[in-house]
């Protein structure tokens, strides 16, 4: 198996748009995320607060 790293991404609570956060992990790595992070957004330049479950891995499938 494959541990391709990813872009972790949110939608954008400002616009709705698709937004790729600044973390770039394995799957593996990502299921093991906790707490809460930051970064200014791309889309609408605020900073976002977001926790694993707000979030997925850019070319994965979202449950």
């Amino acid at each position: 198996m494959t541990d391709i790293i990813g872009r972790v991404v949110i939608r954008c609570p400002e616009t709705g748009e698709t937004v790729a956060t600044v973390l770039r992990l394995r799957p593996s790595a990502f299921e093991a995320l906790r707490g809460e992070y930051g970064f200014r957004c791309a889309r609408c330049g605020k900073i976002h607060h977001w926790r694993k479950e707000d979030a997925w891995l850019e070319n994965a499938l979202r449950a």
